[in-house]
């Protein structure tokens, strides 16, 4: 018997209620810093390949991400809230770029796991995983792949997250991961959190039961339930981006660009600063300090947001004046 979106969000609601409290793991720091600053690094590329090579060259490679690791797995997160194809799902060459990197540094495949969490319309995650491509891309490299609402969780609290006074439940396999990365995208999102990068490729990590509340106080609810886990390296795919609509369909613009640092807050701040040179709806024309989802994960101590605790590294593959105007904007927008 198929489960429809709607059963399967319920009965995995319904798993919260027995989810075992544990205690919130000390974050691991940024493995991306430089005069305790931190790095992100910034390319533009009409080539996906060569834009990630890049990226991932000038950032220091991938080795700093997983340094030290003698056991356990390797997580990766990609967003697959829907099933549409990028950039409203990260795209399967991105995450195929991604495992290749981790299987070049000596990683075993049964030490990567492929894990997210579908949105409640979209559910279950394999379905959604198998049309946008994501599935094929793991299942070529045969790593594991963990659909979230077949997993256990568990309930934290963490003690900075004021608006989750009860705490909330996430996967487990996010929770005893040794490492994680972050496959974000780079869009608007016209429910609630107005914009979805990294801090809110999170969402997928967290229990239907709590995500039926993410959207009533959406900007402190996003930030804090980042306090629940640690990426160690974020790869933020916006060679397309959502200027408009989304999460799942919106208007589009081609921005060429890859952001890439191993500070949430900071290559956030960098996209949604990408998202305004593009004029980006209900973005557009609010300063970066005054994005609550931003700012307050910055105040309680995810990230950095301000010019002076982050050193950008630019790369121009395609040597065009708009990545100098895009930069130079950028720049003046983390200023402020």
């Amino acid at each position: 018997m198929v489960r429809s979106s709607r059963e399967i969000f319920r009965e995995v609601s319904e798993k919260a209620n027995h989810a075992p409290e544990v205690k919130c793991k000390a974050p691991r720091p940024n493995p991306y810093i430089q005069n305790q600053k931190s790095l992100v690094a910034v390319v533009r590329s009409e080539e996906r390949q060569h834009g990630l090579i890049e990226a991932m060259r000038i950032i220091g490679g991938i080795e700093p991400a997983i340094r030290n690791l003698k056991e356990g797995y390797v997580l990766v997160k990609p967003n697959c809230n829907s099933h549409d194809p990028f950039p409203a799902s990260t795209h399967p060459d991105t995450l195929k770029f991604i495992i290749k990197q981790l299987l070049s540094t000596g990683l075993k495949n049964e030490q990567i796991i492929i894990g997210d969490m579908s949105g409640p319309a979209w559910l279950p995650t394999e379905a959604t995983m198998r049309k946008n491509g994501i599935f094929k891309a793991a299942e070529e490299f045969q790593v594991n792949i963990s659909f979230f609402e077949n997993e256990e969780w568990v309930k934290v609290k963490p003690a900075k997250a004021s608006s989750w006074p009860d705490g909330f439940r996430i996967a487990r396999k996010a929770y005893n991961a040794s490492r994680i990365i972050s496959l974000p995208c780079l869009k608007t999102h016209q429910f609630g959190g107005i914009f979805t990068l990294s801090l809110k490729n999170s969402v997928g990590l967290i229990n239907p039961a709590d995500r039926t509340i993410l959207h009533k106080k959406p900007g402190h609810r996003i930030a804090e339930i980042n306090l629940a886990y640690t990426p160690d390296l974020i790869v933020l795919d916006g060679l397309e981006c959502f200027i408009s609509g989304g999460p799942a369909q919106g208007k589009k613009a081609n921005s060429g660009v890859i952001v890439v640092g191993g500070d949430r807050v900071a290559v956030d701040a960098v996209g949604v600063a990408v998202l305004k040179f593009y004029k980006a709806e209900g973005i557009a024309n609010v300063k970066l300090s005054d994005q609550e989802q931003l700012t307050r994960a910055a105040e309680i101590g995810i990230g950095h947001m301000d010019s002076d605790s982050i050193m950008l590294r630019a790369s121009n593959l395609i040597n065009d004046k708009e990545f100098d105007e895009m930069l130079t904007f950028v720049k003046q927008q983390l200023d402020v």
